[in-house]
């Protein structure tokens, strides 16, 4: 298994592996894949994982991975791999919004808060704005100093 970031070539593969997860993908443009991680075996991509960055802080989006290669651990390295490239980015904070996956980031140390505490520049995102229903749980942590 391979990580890499991703470029504009790979926009269609994770579009397709993020509408296969059920998740939003109608608002990533060429430009929001420079942060976006991606798992690859040989050619296929495996898992995707993405940060929208507003300031100091970011939205952790698109988490995905292949039906094939659930409960492997590969989630849960994407999100480690992608907090430390936050970290490497001067990020403080990291967001998210999710409805099915708030005891998985409760085990990573993210914890539940309300959408209206989140900074502007990330309730302005499509997925605070429009994308998620008010039901998601919005969900944070903080980054350790680097």
């Amino acid at each position: 298994m391979k990580l890499k970031f991703a470029s504009p070539k790979d926009e269609y593969k994770i579009k397709r592996l993020l509408a296969i997860s059920d998740l939003h993908h109608q608002d990533i443009k060429p430009s929001h894949l420079k942060h976006f991680l991606l798992a690859w075996d040989e050619s296929s991509l495996i898992g995707v994982v993405g940060l929208e960055v507003k300031d100091r802080c970011a939205l952790l989006r698109s988490l995905a991975i292949d039906a094939d290669h659930r409960d492997q651990g590969i989630a849960s390295w994407l999100v480690g791999e992608i907090e430390n490239y936050a970290a490497s980015l001067k990020l403080n904070t990291l967001y998210l919004l999710t409805m099915t996956a708030e005891s998985f980031f409760a085990k990573r140390g993210y914890r539940q808060t309300t959408r209206e505490s989140a900074p502007e520049g990330i309730q302005a995102t499509a997925e605070f704005t429009n994308m998620c229903p008010a039901s998601a749980a919005c969900m944070l942590k903080h980054l350790k100093e680097t």
